[in-house]
């Protein structure tokens, strides 16, 4: 399993001077797993790696499953801007959750509604296939699993094994029990969270917040990176990398956050800031 990012940064993009070594590109991750690609989300990062597939293929098909946790702007901004739907041949299976009021597909479609972008769904000349994902769906040698993660709206949790490995990418999650504050719901519903991450080698999560914006931002869908360095200790992850990064954050305050959150893991966990461009063999 080989992952890599193109797409860190949370909300809104944030290009500029003082983002350029974590990344200002909203979220999307590529995952290469028993020979297939895996596309985790739609954000701006998404248009570079069409690019780079574009490349790679060097005109040969292309194939691959996109997974969509939500459809907030923020999560599939860059879809409309994903060169490889407009080529002929290509097809790709695009994953994500019904949403309250609106099947997927409807939702993917209003994006590219005439009113806000001039080239309509129907004009992508790959083969589009939308799936509302339910249960476990194997791939291959891929399983794939999903729960609800504590989001405002539908949002879903990915969980990918493959041969003994694991990537699990859990973006746009609110630890229950800070948010309820110690409650017994919060407890339950987050022993829930541990129990699908329990074991990852590769914990990409949610760490918007430090505790300072938490003070006003509670109940907003983003945890505190304290509270996800606790989650990835509880659930026995591996390695955890800090995701969607707060747009205000600049490089220097991303470098304190990655620090502070070492000191927190205290050793007993891999723990650093997911940026643009990196890449992990699993």
């Amino acid at each position: 399993m080989k992952v890599r990012f193109w797409g860190t940064r949370g909300s809104l993009p944030a290009p500029g001077a003082g983002t350029q070594r974590y990344g200002g590109n909203t979220p999307c991750v590529e995952l290469r797993a028993g020979g297939s690609l895996f596309v985790l989300d739609a954000g701006s990062g998404i248009r570079e790696l069409g690019t780079f597939l574009m490349k790679e293929a060097g005109g040969r098909p292309i194939t691959g499953d996109i997974f969509i946790t939500h459809t907030h702007w923020d999560h599939i901004q860059g879809f409309p801007f994903f060169t490889p739907v407009f080529q002929p041949g290509n097809r790709f299976r695009i994953h994500g959750g019904r949403g309250s009021t609106k099947a997927f597909d409807k939702v993917m479609g209003g994006l590219m509604d005439p009113v806000y972008f001039p080239v309509e769904l129907g004009d992508m000349l790959a083969k589009l296939d939308f799936i509302e994902v339910g249960g476990p769906l194997e791939y291959g040698e891929v399983l794939v699993r999903s729960t609800f993660s504590n989001h405002p709206g539908v949002n879903l949790a990915y969980r990918f094994d493959q041969g003994g490995k694991s990537v699990t990418y859990l973006t746009d999650h609110e630890i229950y029990e800070a948010m309820h504050e110690s409650s017994p719901f919060g407890k339950k519903q987050d022993r829930l969270i541990e129990d699908f991450c329990r074991g990852t080698d590769l914990l990409i999560c949610d760490a918007q917040y430090t505790d300072q914006d938490y003070r006003i931002k509670r109940g907003w869908g983003h945890s505190r990176y304290r509270d996800t360095v606790a989650l990835g200790l509880a659930a026995g992850a591996r390695r955890l990398a800090l995701f969607h990064h707060d747009p205000w954050r600049d490089d220097d305050a991303l470098d304190a956050i990655e620090k502070d959150a070492r000191l927190i893991a205290g050793g007993k966990l891999e723990c650093f800031a997911a940026r643009e461009g990196q890449t992990i063999d699993i």
